[in-house]
């Protein structure tokens, strides 16, 4: 398992651009709220009131469907681990929004997650946040 944690922060780490879009923010939500860092169409999330770690991988909208109008919307897919009372590890999977406000951006999005370590589980899930651009 630590294996694996190391891979996605070290994934994360590694800029697939040269013009990097990065930002840093908090979030709350279900099951964890936090910090959120994001590196281009990759975010690493946090869980600080309760720990967890999640690692997504996100896919605009507007340039899945080559309409500007969507450019907003993203999808997202990606894995997480949430130690509340059971050890839960699972995939993830969702839609979002992005309101971008100068320097800064909102966020909000709502997705499935399927648990299938210690016991299989699937919950509906959210967060809001926001992200400070640089």
């Amino acid at each position: 398992m630590k294996k694996l944690l190391v891979g996605l922060a070290l994934i994360a780490a590694v800029p697939f651009s040269a013009h990097a879009s990065k930002g840093i923010g908090v979030f709350l939500g279900s099951p964890m709220s936090g910090i959120q860092y994001k590196h281009d169409d990759l975010r690493l999330s946090l869980g600080v009131e309760k720990f967890g770690v999640a690692f997504d991988k996100t896919f605009n909208l507007g340039s899945l469907t080559d309409n500007r109008k969507l450019d907003s919307l993203y999808t997202f897919v990606g894995a997480q681990y949430v130690d509340h009372h059971n050890k839960k590890v699972g995939v993830r999977s969702g839609v979002g929004f992005e309101l971008p406000i100068n320097s800064f951006e909102l966020y909000g999005e709502l997705g499935p997650s399927l648990y299938v370590v210690e016991e299989v589980d699937l919950d509906l899930e959210a967060a809001l946040g926001f992200r400070i651009r640089f």
